[in-house]
């Protein structure tokens, strides 16, 4: 039959469709009893949890609970009479699917499954995990129901997902012990109302009828209009009961009770307590000793010094709380703990603690424990993920689309950097983008013409556009679309996310503008270089001779900034240039927002002898490769350093103003006293006009006006080397202005104002 069978499943070997052919066993009436598994994807089996080699050829019955026979009816009908059929089905998981089937061969079925969801999900509720017996439960006025459960509860109570979410939904206390449904109700309505997790132990009923112990612990998922929905876990705890309970009885015919002990799996210890005495330890098994590393001998006398030495110092106050609290109750103690073993290693123990009182005033204590160190790691896996994902959305500006394309209905979530999340649903989304007020009226058509390009042409497609979604301007956003397609291969879905991209698109622009105004200006530079402190490379390097790039430059940027640092003659020089140029420097430095470095020294320049220099680093992180780059420029200031020392000569002096203008622009620059109060930028123009306001309007003054203009001055500087002005002061008595052209500065105007003394002889000279 597999030959046969063999042309049917070839085809779906690899594919991404789940796909089951499955031969239909009858009772020899033509009734559907059993089904036998002949074929199974990988699809398949991770959508049903199974694993292939498991259930091939195989019968249903024997891998899962049988399903109702209303389910396998659309099946037995396909496969005696060559229709087709589609009809539901929820696997023990919780999955719900649309099963279609047809007739390969006669008896022989196929089966194309498609996932339509959890069985009655609820929106933001965890997942049940499938290690565990999990339960969602929804504790109203109307009683408690299962809303969902997983394969392993059903396992532990032997029915099916569906018998437990049709028939005992609306009536979970059917699935209890009657003698045990009040105390469990009365735990659930408590931490429904003090917003805690339930823990309660009840006797659950299979389906055979018989009972087994289990402990329930519910964590309140959400609690609204009286109705509160648990999360529960139910560990099965009747071995552990029932072996407690042999222990005890066991402990009168010590002989035999210590065989037993030492064969069980579960560690087991039996103290006396008595008030005002230490414990006593009256027996404990192997795998006790084991769990915690320690001989029999040892363990027995930590367990009579101190039994807390176990638990670490911020556990052990909260523990033993509890243990006293259960001990006044009259009630075991169940809790999944931190322990250190002998060796100090820390491993999770799930421990159950009872206490029995004894007629002389002692107490009976049997301690159960099992390593439960690998689910404590998985629980923390978990929230670690969880923590990770919140991680990855925090302070993040994004959007989340869902568009059908059919309604042409899109589900949109959006984050805010601040971590808030908005969710709204919009009917006819491609139809409403042509007037979307939130869309920049020239990205209107192009986000448009993006999704229909998506719906088109199958794959990813990214666009760029602008919105003001929170009101505060318009910002870039990127989108991204991905299609989703149905079993004929049509796209009935679109997924997409857009992300806000404005600041990375303003740093790209910086960073290219960065880079183009280094290469102009490198050709005015003593010397430069573009250093890649990433990758340690030096991506570019100029100077004025070759002698001197070879002498500051290298291939590398630590050997670059190393060589330009050894150009300095003087040593503390060096230093100061290696604490702030140092590839380390430079990366703390933009680490803590700071992108302009500037440092003034001297360096040996070769046939340039040695040079004042100015030594500038502009810090940008490249948008392509994402590395940190430092553009560096050596500028000479020769001529710098020369004016700067004329002009502090004159200062020093007893003139009364001492500035320098510009001559293509026009700004001032003030030296000595008067430097205090001239604005910064200020203009020839604006300085004149401001002194003539001082003086009283005259024939004289309009004279002046004429004169004290940056053209006239230059005008006279063309047939003499200095021009000289007679400026009545504002006070009273003269001021004597003196122009000239500095020759070691082309471009610059020298000014200088003296006060005439009052007998009309000048000042000296200096």
């Amino acid at each position: 039959m597999a030959k046969h069978l063999d042309k049917f499943s070839r085809p779906f070997q690899n594919s991404p469709i789940p796909f089951v052919l499955a031969e239909a066993l009858t009772n020899g009436t033509g009734d559907i009893v059993d089904l036998v598994c002949r074929f199974l994807n990988p699809a398949a089996a991770a959508l049903l949890q199974l694993a292939p080699e498991e259930v091939q050829d195989r019968r249903l019955s024997q891998c899962a609970p049988l399903p109702a026979a209303g389910v396998l009816a659309p099946v037995q009908a396909v496969a005696f009479s060559g229709s087709s059929a589609s009809f539901p089905y929820v696997t023990a998981a919780g999955q719900a699917l649309s099963v279609t089937c047809y007739q390969v061969m006669y008896g022989i079925v196929a089966l194309l499954l498609d996932p339509q969801g959890s069985a009655e999900p609820a929106q933001g509720e965890p997942s049940l995990p499938d290690a565990l017996p999990c339960a969602s439960l929804e504790l109203s006025r109307e009683g408690l129901r299962c809303r969902a459960c997983n394969r392993q509860l059903c396992q532990l109570s032997g029915r099916s997902q569906k018998v437990l979410l049709e028939q005992q939904g609306s009536r979970f206390s059917a699935l209890v012990e009657p003698a045990d449904w009040p105390a469990l109700l009365q735990e659930l309505l408590d931490a429904a109302r003090e917003r805690r997790t339930a823990d309660q132990d009840f006797r659950l009923l299979r389906a055979d009828g018989s009972p087994v112990w289990v402990s329930l612990r519910a964590e309140v998922v959400s609690s609204r209009r009286g109705i509160t929905v648990f999360r529960a876990v139910l560990w099965d705890i009747d071995r552990l009961r029932r072996e407690g309970l042999a222990l005890r009885k066991a402990l009168s015919q010590q002989e035999a009770a210590g065989r037993m002990l030492d064969q069980m799996p579960v560690g087991l210890c039996l103290l006396r307590s008595q008030p005002g005495r230490a414990l006593t330890v009256l027996r404990m098994n192997r795998e006790f000793s084991r769990l915690l590393e320690l001989s029999p001998d040892q363990l027995e006398q930590r367990l009579q010094a101190d039994p807390g030495s176990f638990l670490p110092p911020a556990d052990r106050e909260e523990l033993l709380s509890a243990a006293v609290r259960a001990r006044a109750g009259r009630s075991p103690l169940r809790r999944v703990c931190r322990v250190l073993s002998g060796s100090g290693q820390e491993r999770f123990f799930s421990l159950h603690i009872a206490w029995e009182p004894q007629a002389d005033g002692s107490s009976m204590v049997s301690i159960a424990c099992v390593d439960a160190s690998q689910d404590a790691a998985d629980q923390a896996e978990h929230r670690a993920r969880a923590q990770m994902c919140d991680l990855l959305l925090e302070h993040t500006s994004l959007l989340t689309l869902d568009y059908d394309p059919v309604q042409d209905l899109a589900q949109i979530q959006r984050y805010s950097p601040s971590g808030r999340r908005t969710s709204r649903t919009v009917s006819g989304y491609l139809k409403s983008l042509s007037t979307a007020a939130y869309l920049h009226p020239e990205d209107r058509r192009r986000l448009a013409g993006a999704i229909r390009r998506a719906l088109t042409h199958p794959g990813t497609i990214s666009s760029s556009y602008r919105a003001d979604y929170e009101g505060t301007g318009w910002r870039r956003y990127r989108v991204s679309w991905m299609s989703l397609f149905d079993e004929q291969g049509d796209i009935r879905r679109l997924l997409g996310k857009a992300e806000d991209v404005t600041s990375l698109q303003a740093a790209a622009e910086h960073f290219r503008q960065l880079a183009a105004q280094h290469r102009k200006q490198a050709r005015t530079c003593l010397a430069a270089a573009r250093l890649d402190l990433t990758a340690d490379q030096t991506l570019d390097a100029r100077a004025a001779s070759r002698s001197l790039l070879r002498a500051l430059f290298d291939r590398t940027a630590g050997a670059c900034l190393q060589q330009m640092a050894a150009a300095l003659p003087d040593p503390e020089e060096q230093q100061r240039f290696a604490a702030l140029f140092s590839p380390e420097a430079l990366c703390s430095a933009f680490a803590a927002g700071t992108f302009q470095l500037s440092l003034e020294h001297r360096v040996e320049a070769g046939k340039y002898g040695i040079l004042p220099v100015q030594t500038s680093a502009e810090l940008a992180e490249n948008p392509d490769t994402l590395h940190l780059e430092a553009f560096f420029q050596l500028r000479d200031r020769s001529a710098h350093h020369l004016r700067s020392a004329l002009l502090d000569a004159l200062a020093s002096q007893d003139y009364a103003l001492v500035l320098t203008a510009d001559i293509a622009a026009g700004v001032c620059c003030a030296w000595g006293a008067a430097a205090e109060h001239l604005p910064e930028n200020t203009t020839f123009r604006s300085l004149a006009a401001w002194y003539l306001r001082q003086l009283p309007p005259t024939s004289e003054r309009a004279a002046l006006r004429k004169a004290l203009t940056l053209a006239q001055i230059l005008t006279r500087l063309e047939t003499a080397p200095t021009a000289e002005l007679e400026l009545p002061a504002p006070e009273g008595g003269t001021y004597r202005l003196r122009c000239s052209l500095l020759e070691e500065m082309p471009g610059v105007l020298l000014v200088t104002c003296r006060q005439v003394p009052s007998d009309g002889t000048p000042a000296p000279q200096a």
